[in-house]
């Protein structure tokens, strides 16, 4: 009983060829690169990163490295106080980088949506510290979209558009 070489031949040509088309495809004409969430109007992105120096400048003279249990009592109502500080330059920052209107209506909508999530990040930091003001010490906890911390999509656009300053602060990371 012999089996037929002429088929297995065919089928071998076939997937060698399909394999060959497929690296051709992929190191010759791979697939467009383009960031979802990149907005096309370059010199928004710019001014937006020097907002957000400056205002990460501000932040850090806000920096306290004392540790809470040698603080004092108040030393949870104390932190409170600074995150609040912070909040409100990082407020500020949002407020000012989003004022600009962007010409692309395209590009409008994916800053409003960067807009939305750090806002509703913003958020949680103001509810963090009226935890911190009843005496419990507990972590920050970061609102999720669609799946991931707020502050993964929040590096996810800045990255994308060459705003590294414009990224979530991580001042409440554990």
């Amino acid at each position: 009983m012999s089996i037929s070489r002429q088929p297995v031949k065919i089928l071998l040509t076939i997937i060698s060829l399909g394999i060959a088309v497929f690296w051709v495809w992929a190191l010759f004409f791979p697939p467009s690169r383009d960031n979802v969430a990149a907005v096309d109007d370059t010199s928004w992105s710019i001014r937006a990163n020097a907002l957000c120096q400056e205002a990460n400048l501000q932040r850090d003279t806000l920096v306290d490295l004392r540790r809470i249990n040698t603080v004092g009592p108040n030393a949870l109502s104390e932190r409170a106080d600074i995150i609040d500080e912070a909040t409100a330059i990082i407020q500020k920052m949002l407020d000012d980088v989003t004022s600009q209107q962007l010409a692309s209506p395209q590009d409008q909508k994916r800053v409003d949506t960067w807009r939305d999530i750090f806002q509703d990040w913003i958020n949680g930091r103001i509810a963090y510290t009226a935890i911190l003001r009843t005496g419990e010490n507990a972590p920050f906890a970061e609102s999720m979209v669609e799946g991931s911390p707020a502050s993964t999509l929040i590096d996810y656009f800045a990255q994308a558009n060459r705003m590294k300053s414009c990224g979530a602060p991580k001042d409440l990371a554990v």
